[in-house]
């Protein structure tokens, strides 16, 4: 079994000195939401993430990877 952290953090983006003195003008200022999955490949590596890494909420999921194939059959008659 594989676990990850589902972890979100959040960028502001300083905007530009022509949206600050003209506003409607340049590049405002904003703040972008980004989502992360980091990966583990071991209960003992999530659990030490977490306890070095953890300052609130973390959502951690266990998955398997999945196999999958593509198989195309062609009947001429």
């Amino acid at each position: 079994m594989k676990y990850a952290a589902i972890v979100s953090r959040s960028i502001h983006h300083e905007g530009d000195e022509r949206s600050r003195t003209n506003p409607g003008h340049g590049y405002p200022a904003y703040t972008e939401t980004v989502t992360e999955f980091k990966e583990f490949f071991s209960e003992q590596e999530m659990k030490k993430w977490v306890l070095n890494n953890s300052i609130g909420p973390v959502r951690i999921i266990r998955y398997e990877d999945v196999k999958i194939s593509t198989e195309v059959i062609v009947h001429a008659s």
